[in-house]
């Protein structure tokens, strides 16, 4: 038996650190008085600006303004937009998916604890056991704690996350840092050559065995991780995400004499040649004082095919996995030197069951093709069809051709939008702005596959039948001003009254600026058949009625207002016991109110601002706030807690 010794080792050394980047502190919220302008300074004010708002699908400042991109102009978004007068809207910016950043693929760098340090190595490759669970194969060595100075094991290192690609060594960084996508999972089978060799006598070293493999598998979490087929060329390294860039692997194999390529956390995709049996002819290799079965590979010294941290990662030759790192060094002043261990014996001496595709996960089949009719809708009106429940359906667009081959009208404009169909498997989206007649298509989406393409036809056109003028709107306080101590009475408080909505409107009230230290609530009801809403504001601190005193605003808007439509404005004073004109109401209209302004009676509609206190049919509906979170309506003042509210009033 010939043996050849190569001074070589990548095996992990318990003083490696591992460092982890800084913690994350949260920023204080910001009050919600409704300025005019957005302090853009703050990345918390803006985030307060912005939470709750659905349809955001970009953002940035500059300037001093923000400008936010949505697919379309909500009426969530066009409050905001007139909130603030330093925000831009762009209309077309749609929500983008995610790449897969936890996609596990071969070549990637992980992390290993031993003890009080550890170390990095890198996968080989990703498939499935057996039993369909998820597994990646790697180097036998990387399971183990190596004592340095007698290669004796110390013990077994623990498995920890896979390494942040945009800082690994491959991609020119320290190197160490993890993903923070969580532990891939915890060792399956290990091991790491045969027994040690001991001595200068190499005549008593232990005689090679067939079973003499560095290779390990590692169980992968797929509650953290999703194994894919390939292993990857670190040409996306910089996004995080080494699987958006892999070549695939079909195979399992022996290796052949010729090119061959390796993939791993150090020194990324590397190529070199495989050492033929004429120039090397041996089947076992001292790595780190023990027999490795495989084969070497070597490569110009100046461009090594592997460095230590690419222990582990994969080697191929086309579409075929052939080897993990094992060791390596220099063979001499121009050859850098790597000794593989063989996929396919170190696969049949552990034996692992592996398979590059999942065992038993069949193609599934193409969902139906969705149900879309020939319609005609207004401008902007919704297209309506029907698809599988849950399905995606990518809906798509084309102004008619006319007579001549052109568009039918030149202001259309083509378009498209996925939605998502709902339970019973209904979906809509918004037609086109422009009159004219278009081509239609839907195809419906479900876990990966198409269905056949649906086309309809739809015809935009504009209502011209006369449309009921609006009812006026009005809003009504009462009473315009309150004692402090009769505002903190349950059954008083102030009532806010308006009508000029539509049934079934979400009518949204704000209390939009009041005293120092006041931070603004909102309260959303259902305008009713008569187009009306109405809401109670009252304390809930009767121990410090001082607190409520000052001037309150408040503003109300519906969900069907219009760019053209602006919110009824309105407000009131809680003033000190000897000045105030008593409490309110509570609901109980009798036509009379203290000012003269008919609040509660017939009313004539008219207000100090303009808007109008009257109203004899606005019932009292008003809504409970106590119990909302993050401390609605909350009043800090003088370090004392008191509430600001609002309660439910009974119809009248």
């Amino acid at each position: 038996m010939q043996k050849k010794l190569v001074q070589s080792s990548l095996a992990i050394s318990a003083a490696a650190a591992l460092g982890l980047s800084g913690a994350l502190v949260a920023s204080p919220a910001m009050a919600d008085n409704a300025p005019q302008k957005l302090d853009l300074q703050s990345e918390a004010h803006v985030q307060k600006a912005l939470s709750g708002i659905e349809g955001v699908n970009a953002y940035g400042t500059d300037g001093g303004e923000l400008s936010i991109g949505v697919a379309k102009k909500t009426d969530e978004i066009k409050k905001l937009e007139k909130k603030y007068q330093n925000i831009k809207v762009t209309e077309g910016i749609k929500e983008l998916k995610p790449y897969a950043k936890n996609d596990l693929v071969g070549g990637a760098g992980y992390l290993v604890k031993a003890g009080e340090g550890g170390g990095a190595c890198s996968t080989g490759f990703s498939g499935w056991d057996g039993d369909g669970k998820p597994v990646v194969l790697t180097a036998g060595h990387c399971s183990k704690i190596i004592n340095e100075q007698t290669n004796e094991f110390d013990g077994d290192t623990t498995v920890d996350q896979t390494e942040k690609p945009s800082i690994s060594q491959a991609n020119g960084g320290e190197g160490f840092q993890a993903s923070g996508n969580g532990v891939i999972g915890k060792w399956g089978f290990a091991n790491f050559g045969g027994d040690l060799l001991e001595g200068a006598d190499q005549d008593k070293w232990p005689e090679p065995s067939e079973s003499d493999i560095d290779f390990a598998v590692i169980n992968v979490d797929e509650s953290k991780y999703n194994v894919k087929n390939g292993i990857t060329d670190w040409s996306t390294a910089d996004s995080d995400d080494l699987a958006k860039s892999t070549t695939e692997i079909t195979e399992v194999g022996a290796h052949k004499d010729g090119a061959i390529s390796k993939s791993g956390r150090t020194t990324g995709k590397t190529d070199g040649e495989v050492l033929p049996r004429s120039e090397y002819d041996f089947d076992y290799q001292n790595v780190g004082g023990r027999w490795v079965h495989g084969f070497g590979v070597t490569a110009p010294i100046d461009k090594p095919f592997s460095q230590p941290g690419d222990s582990g990662g994969g080697v191929y030759q086309g579409n075929t996995a052939v080897g993990v790192i094992s060791g390596g060094g220099d063979l001499d002043a121009n050859t850098s030197f790597t000794w593989v261990a063989d996929l396919d014996h170190s696969l049949e001496e552990s034996g692992t069951d592996f398979n590059l595709e999942k065992p038993g996960e069949e193609t599934p089949e193409a969902p139906a093709a969705p149900k879309a009719e020939d319609q005609t809708i207004e401008p902007e009106g919704k297209i309506k069809g029907k698809a599988e429940a849950g399905a995606k359906v990518e809906v798509k667009w084309e102004a008619a051709e006319g007579e001549k081959g052109a568009q039918a009208k030149p202001q259309a404009e083509n378009g498209s939008e996925t939605v998502t169909a709902d339970e019973d498997g209904n979906f809509s989206v918004e037609g086109p702005k422009a009159e004219g007649d278009y081509n239609f298509t839907a195809t419906a989406i479900v876990d990966g596959q198409e269905s056949k393409t649906t086309e309809f036809d739809v015809t935009v056109e504009k209502d011209e039948s006369e449309t009921p003028a609006p009812a006026e709107r009005e809003i009504g306080i009462d009473p315009k001003q309150i004692a402090a101590s009769d505002f903190v009475k349950e059954d008083n408080g102030v009532t806010i009254t308006v009508k000029g909505f539509d049934e079934g409107e979400k009518v949204n009230l704000e209390v939009a600026s009041g005293p120092e230290g006041v931070e603004g609530i909102e309260l959303e009801e259902t305008a009713n058949e008569n187009g009306a809403a109405a809401f109670s504001i009252y304390g809930t601190s009767a121990e410090n009625p001082e607190a409520y005193l000052g001037k309150y605003d408040v503003e109300v808007t519906g969900a069907n207002d219009t760019e053209d439509e602006s919110a009824l404005t309105g407000s009131f004073e809680v003033v000190a016991d000897e000045d105030g004109s008593g409490g309110g109401s509570g609901g109980d209209d009798d036509g009379n109110n203290d000012d003269g302004n008919a609040d509660g009676g017939a009313g004539d509609g008219n207000d100090d601002d303009g808007n109008g206190d009257g109203g004899s049919d606005l019932p009292r509906t008003g809504a409970e706030l106590t119990g909302l979170a993050a401390g609605a309506g909350l009043l800090l003042v003088g370090g004392a807690a008191v509430v600001l509210t609002m309660r439910r009033k009974n119809n009248n």
